[in-house]
């Protein structure tokens, strides 16, 4: 059974990205074996939502937006994903993992769901 962890970020596709790389660089241990992180992806806003024709797109987006304003993530802008590689745990939990980015990108920058249901 794959673990999986969604985080929904407040934070703008581009600065997500860059403080990714910052992230995966000072916690390079973590990501190349005991987890992977995935590349982040937009949350469109309602507005966006409404221009888009494709109704399994649509659905796709709205489902994003719907999930982090759910859990109380003010303006959602971006969500990623990350893997469980290594279910021993070696270096952290998934909680612990949560901890990382949470320190990292701001407590309420983030929302941090493992298997996109529980909040961890």
């Amino acid at each position: 059974m794959s673990i999986d962890i969604a985080c929904y970020t407040s934070i703008s596709i581009d600065d997500l990205r860059e403080r990714l790389s910052v992230v995966k660089e000072k916690y390079g241990h973590l990501f190349d074996g005991p987890y992977l992180l995935f590349e982040p992806h937009i949350i469109l806003s309602g507005q966006q939502l409404a221009l888009l024709d494709d109704r399994v797109k649509k659905y796709n987006h709205e489902t994003k937006l719907s999930i982090a304003e759910e859990y109380g993530l003010k303006e959602p802008k971006s969500y990623f994903m990350i893997a469980v590689n290594d279910k021993s745990f070696p270096e952290l939990n998934t909680s612990g993992i949560a901890d990382v980015f949470r320190r990292e990108l701001g407590e309420g920058n983030i929302i941090v769901l493992l298997n996109g249901e529980d909040l961890i």
